[in-house]
């Protein structure tokens, strides 16, 4: 009990701490020249998405910018799509072969034929606000990776609101870890670096067996060879949306392969450790009937977790903290003995390591 107890209270100083931080965080701008930037987006059988995230980088404000748009061999009408929309300043770019790790695959073809000295990423099922290129650009100052906010699309169903507060969650660790320089996630649908960083720490070279990790790999990476050198972006500007899981058995899929990233650096490992003994303290103490220390750990979440969801304009969400929250142990429980047993996954129709 005591024990338990412990865990918990570590927790929530870690939480109030983390609530002061992100409350303080703001984003710095610097006067900078423009430099040609390339957004690179690696899709496959996106017909549903792919007209919205063309049109939002067609109407980005910043003057110079390449798209390049890598087809990961697309079994619809995805390119047909793609073509209805294009403009002088999109290139499609169909990735030469099969592979083992496509999206990191298309990314690294992609940035071998990018003339931007910046280099911004997204998955095809985004939609991006005006200014968000030109917002990074000002960003950067003598950084060489930043990541930015990103939630769910608005819809009034439950299971869409849920995902929102825990995704939530992440976003609001992963950016009070970066500020504080221990970066340990950030998520590839919005991802600003340079082009030569890319290059200089090898891209992907060192980890094409895994299908996926193309966002936390790299950042691990250049965080290593350049300390101090990540930042996330919080500016309201910078918020992709992206499309939440529409059905269990997808969310379970997309949060397996997530999953399976955790153990492969130290932060990340001892940070999904931590966040698994609490969880599980807290499903024993609940079990046990000990609901005070539960009671400050929910109360304390519940603030830390609002003033991401205001920043993110998503304050109806708020309404579902406590749902979430009564599901969150168990879905933290689950997937961290699911991540001990790597293997495939279901992605656009095809298996994946």
């Amino acid at each position: 009990m005591i024990l338990l107890s412990s865990i918990l209270l570590i927790y929530v100083l870690i939480v109030l701490f983390s609530t002061g931080i992100w409350i303080k965080m703001k984003a710095e701008k610097y006067s900078v020249h423009k430099p040609w930037v390339t957004a690179i987006v690696v899709v496959r059988n996106e017909s549903e998405n792919i007209k919205n995230l063309l049109n939002s980088l067609k109407s980005q404000t910043y003057p110079h910018l390449e798209v390049l748009l890598v087809d990961d061999h697309s079994t619809d009408n995805t390119l047909a799509l793609a073509e209805e929309v294009a403009w002088e300043g999109l290139q499609i770019l169909p990735l030469p072969q099969v592979s083992t790790a496509p999206k990191k695959e298309g990314i690294s073809f992609a940035i071998q034929k990018a003339k931007g000295e910046y280099i911004f990423t997204t998955d095809g099922d985004c939609t991006l606000p005006p200014q968000l290129i030109e917002t990074y650009v000002n960003s950067i100052g003598n950084k060489h990776f930043l990541s930015g906010p990103v939630t769910f699309k608005k819809n009034n169903q439950i299971w869409n609101n849920i995902q929102t507060v825990e995704f939530a969650s992440l976003l609001g660790s992963s950016a009070v870890a970066m500020d504080l320089g221990s970066p340990i996630m950030c998520s590839a649908a919005n991802l600003f670096y340079r082009k030569q960083t890319f290059l200089e720490v090898g891209g992907y070279s060192d980890n094409l067996n895994l299908a996926s990790g193309d966002d936390e790999f790299l950042m691990n990476k250049i965080h290593k060879s350049f300390p101090g050198s990540t930042s996330f972006v919080k500016d309201a500007n910078c918020i992709v949306e992206t499309e939440a899981s529409p059905t269990l058995s997808a969310f379970y899929r997309q949060r397996k392969r997530w999953a399976g990233k955790w153990n492969q650096h130290l932060n990340s490992k001892l940070t999904a450790i931590f966040i698994f003994a609490v969880n599980l303290a807290t499903i024993i103490l609940a079990l046990q009937g000990e609901w005070i220390p539960l009671i400050v750990r929910f109360l304390t979440e519940a603030v830390f977790l609002s003033s991401v969801l205001i920043f993110l304009n998503r304050k109806k969400s708020i309404l579902y903290i406590p749902i979430t929250q009564c599901i969150y142990s168990l879905y933290v429980v689950f997937f961290g003995i699911v991540s001990l047993f790597p293997g495939t996954y279901r992605w656009k129709d095809r298996t994946l390591r």
